[in-house]
């Protein structure tokens, strides 16, 4: 089910899914933790965790970083990739995603870990795009584990939201 309670805030120009049940609970602005031990708290883990990613600026990646990601290659190659960018200011909205539904694709106990297909749509575009997040609970909180360029992982255009969990906005 969908996380309850749903809200949405603004990030850089993004409208991120937030709940008052599973999480974020902690940080300000960009860099955003806490979240529920549940499939609700990785799928809001997932979608504001790759946000805060994108949307970081030179100053605020490398803490931002630290907090969302799980250690490992991906994290280190994307450290690297990601010093050799500049990036400031705010998602234009022709080019913002608007984040529409989630599939749990994997939920395990032991270690706990999620894979999470978020679903979303870009700008004023109608088409759907779905891309997998793989996330471990470390530390008391989720962490994304990001893939290596080697593994190619990367967004599918999807017909429609079958199988989906929608994510309600409200006014």
């Amino acid at each position: 089910s969908a996380p309850a309670e749903l809200t949405w805030r603004e990030v850089a120009g993004v409208s991120v899914p937030t709940s008052r049940v599973d999480g974020p609970f902690a940080g300000t602005s960009v860099n955003r933790s806490g979240y529920t031990q549940t499939p609700q708290g990785a799928v809001l883990a997932a979608i504001n965790g790759q946000t805060a990613l994108a949307v970081a600026d030179d100053r605020a990646w490398p803490e931002v970083v630290n907090t969302v990601t799980a250690p490992g290659p991906g994290r280190d190659e994307f450290a690297a990739a990601r010093a050799a960018v500049t990036v400031s200011g705010s998602v234009p909205a022709d080019t913002a995603p608007k984040f529409v539904g989630f599939e749990v694709t994997d939920y395990s106990s032991d270690p706990l870990s999620a894979g999470v297909s978020v679903a979303q749509t870009i700008g004023t575009g109608t088409e759907l795009f779905s891309y997998p997040v793989a996330l471990q609970w470390i530390n008391g909180d989720w962490r994304i584990v990001l893939p290596t360029s080697e593994e190619n992982i990367d967004a599918i255009e999807i017909d429609n939201l079958d199988g989906y969990t929608t994510l309600e906005r409200t006014p």
